[in-house]
């Protein structure tokens, strides 16, 4: 088992940053953390099952849309607090973080998709989404703050997989 990790110390600070400024150290960020071997990245979860990263996944994981009702799929503002916990990413999939869980959350009965996992951490509420691949394992989707409530209605209907006291 990973070693505990207390997540409020690897908040990035941005303060006095431009926007433009936070995009790009968010991406060496990304880069640096989770992309090791060029424009994707091979990790594992805290069960030891494959997890990928990939470069173009950036944008979807860091913006946001600015109109949810005309264009909810639309990604054009920087999210700067999900930058600012792209630390958060690593430790929460990999099992470090006390009072965190891993959730299987089925895929909408329309879409017949296979299930997701919703990485939580409770004591500073946020999510890690990762989806699965056609050849077995995971691949990160999306990470951000998220209140309890949410995350609880996130998961309701869901399976718990695992739990870290």
């Amino acid at each position: 088992m990973a070693t505990a990790c207390d997540l409020s110390t690897l908040l990035i600070c941005l303060d006095g940053l431009t926007p433009e400024q936070i995009e790009k150290h968010g991406r060496d960020l990304y880069a640096e953390l989770y992309l090791n071997h060029g424009h994707f990245g091979l990790h594992e979860t805290h069960d030891g099952e494959t997890l990928v990263f990939h470069a173009r996944q950036f944008e979807h994981a860091f913006y946001t849309t600015s109109d949810y009702r005309v264009h909810p799929d639309r990604k054009d503002i920087l999210r700067p607090s999900s930058i600012q916990r792209i630390h958060w990413i690593g430790r929460l999939v990999s099992g470090q973080v006390p009072g965190s869980a891993c959730f299987l959350i089925p895929s909408q009965p329309a879409t017949r998709r296979p299930p997701k996992r919703l990485y939580a951490a409770f004591s500073h509420p946020y999510v890690v989404w990762l989806e699965p691949r056609s050849d077995s394992g995971w691949k990160f989707s999306t990470a951000y703050p998220l209140s309890i409530e949410e995350i609880h209605n996130y998961t309701r209907g869901g399976r718990t997989i695992w739990k870290r006291k």
